[in-house]
């Protein structure tokens, strides 16, 4: 079920795209604020991605993906194919991201962007190559494996780099950084995440499943 990743024997396709699944009509509906930005009809040359808007300190929104939309990439010869860099760390958790900067590729569209930049950070030491931490603008994020790439997860995986970005990477006597990079940290972290989501009201976070999100 696309809603509450549980497995059923009853099955509620969406009428329109034909791609996600329920398990009831209650987790169809409950599940519309999510679906209903990228619900399209399944196409193998197209991928649903992320434009991460210009901003200064994320925590100044309520919440980070008050900076995200939703933006279909049909094009084939689209710039992040060429010109996107991968993001270290997602790749190292399970969530294989590519990151395209139009301040790091268009010299003139700068701008401040912290979340686009927390993702973008190297495995070995958290931090950013120095083209990246000079204002790189709008970015646009997708999924290399060509997943729906949800707001919900990307929200969630700019909370756990951020959340880890407080070990003392560089102090003596600490275990290496990269150590916490594998998926079942990142899991835990996630699942927990979702949950307090939810209990916050969010309703668009639900249970959290590695094999879904």
């Amino acid at each position: 079920c696309s809603k509450c990743k549980l497995q059923s024997n009853k099955r509620y396709k969406c009428s329109n795209c034909k791609t996600a699944i329920y398990c009831s009509e209650k987790c169809q509906k409950d599940h519309w604020a999510v679906h209903k930005p990228i619900c399209r009809t399944y196409n193998p040359d197209e991928v649903w991605g992320i434009r991460i808007l210009s901003n200064n300190v994320a925590a100044k929104a309520r919440y980070p993906s008050h900076y995200f939309r939703h933006e279909l990439i049909g094009n084939t010869n689209h710039s992040i194919f060429t010109k996107g860099e991968r993001c270290p760390v997602t790749k190292r958790i399970g969530i294989p991201l590519i990151i395209y900067s139009t301040g790091v590729c268009e010299p003139r569209a700068t701008g401040l962007n912290e979340i686009a930049v927390k993702l973008r950070v190297e495995a070995t030491d958290g931090f950013a190559p120095d083209i990246w931490q000079n204002q790189p603008g709008e970015c646009l994020v997708i999924r290399e494996d060509r997943k729906p790439l949800t707001q919900e997860l990307l929200e969630t995986v700019y909370s756990f780099i951020s959340h880890l970005m407080s070990y003392p990477i560089l102090d003596e006597g600490w275990a290496p950084w990269n150590g916490l990079l594998n998926p079942s940290v990142w899991q835990m972290y996630a699942k927990r995440y979702y949950e307090e989501q939810e209990v916050a009201g969010r309703e668009s976070f639900g249970r959290f499943s590695p094999l879904v999100d």
